[in-house]
């Protein structure tokens, strides 16, 4: 939770920073920090999703029907499957995950609310 809400901070700390230096129109900056907030939102947002397994299923099935079309050697059959029973490179990406999913949905968040700071003060 830390990290969501320095991400947070961080986020509004370098949005005014850039808006000082560069003396960007208020509007203008308004609208780009909404949608550049949005579409990192939306990627974290699929990231939650990704986590959750709820399209586990579905890879899955793409995944079937991809080796049905192009065989894989014997060898790399067996590396992939070690792989898949790697405890350590397991928790390294699911931690991995969880972190960017919480530093993407932070810099969203903070994005968001500083557009919509910004909107309250400028009209």
């Amino acid at each position: 939770m830390l990290l969501y809400f320095s991400a947070i901070f961080c986020t509004a700390v370098v949005l005014l920073l850039t808006k000082m230096i560069y003396g960007v129109n208020t509007l203008t900056f308004i609208n780009q920090c909404f949608l550049y907030g949005l579409t990192i939102l939306a990627v974290g947002a699929c990231i939650f999703v990704y986590q959750t397994g709820f399209f586990h299923f579905f890879f899955k099935g793409f995944r079937q029907m991809y080796q049905l079309i192009v065989p894989k050697p014997k060898m790399l059959i067996r590396e992939e499957e070690r792989l898949a029973n790697d405890a350590w490179l397991k928790e390294w990406r699911s931690r991995t995950l969880s972190n960017a999913k919480k530093i993407l949905l932070g810099i969203g968040t903070g994005s968001i609310c500083m557009s919509l700071t910004y909107l309250f003060f400028y009209y």
